[in-house]
């Protein structure tokens, strides 16, 4: 995991000095995200997440002041290696010789992936900050939201020779709310019943189409 930016104890989080804790800590924090794949953050118990990090209820305890402590070392872990991947992943010589359509892809494809990757932690942390819309959840998602979106929209305006749309400014902002939602509700949450539930690589090739069409980006 990229450093953190802030103390930990801000987090309600005691952070371990010797090489042992470190590595229990880094045992609980993987037992659960890989629990929340599997059920919501208000069903899953200490005992689980200590018994399937070979650990014990007191080393939770040594370390998080409770469960909410741990949520939030997950999110920002996980914001700070989504604003990282999403920089590199971003980054002008990467995208030097590429074309709108070919940028689009490419950020639907990983968006897709992303999201299946980590579905169970994302599922919790959207939960949560729905329901505390002024935590420091919702302000971490609105902030990396608003830089991914900036980021995308400025590379695709660059191209803006490659898209028929009229108002590319106003179009390729809608578009990739298109994306974040369709992917949120499919993936993270595994909603939609006005459409039948398919395979991540049906998903994208139909999403990215949709998103091409609306744009006039010619497919490949």
């Amino acid at each position: 995991m990229p450093a953190r930016s802030e103390p930990g104890s801000l987090r309600g989080l005691r952070l371990p000095r010797q090489a042992r804790s470190r590595a229990t800590l880094d045992r609980l924090m993987t037992a659960a995200a890989e629990l929340l794949a599997e059920r919501r953050f208000e069903e899953a118990t200490v005992a689980e997440l200590v018994k399937r990090a070979g650990s014990s209820v007191g080393a939770f305890y040594a370390r998080f002041g409770n469960k909410e402590a741990l949520l939030r070392e997950l999110d920002e872990r996980l914001f700070e290696a989504g604003r990282t991947s999403w920089r590199d992943f971003l980054a002008d010589e990467r995208w030097e010789r590429a074309g709108a359509g070919e940028i689009l892809d490419a950020f639907v494809g990983r968006l897709v992936a992303k999201r299946r990757e980590r579905r169970g932690l994302l599922r919790a942390l959207v939960l949560h900050a729905r329901a505390n819309p002024g935590s420091d959840f919702a302000k971490r998602s609105v902030r990396l939201n608003r830089r991914l979106v900036g980021r995308i929209t400025e590379m695709l305006l660059a191209r803006r020779g490659d898209m028929g749309h009229p108002r590319p400014e106003e179009a390729v902002p809608f578009a990739l709310q298109i994306a974040d939602s369709v992917t949120r509700d499919a993936i993270v949450f595994e909603e939609g019943a006005l459409a039948p539930k398919r395979s991540d690589r049906a998903l994208e090739a139909d999403l990215t189409r949709v998103i091409r069409l609306h744009l006039g980006v010619k497919e490949p």
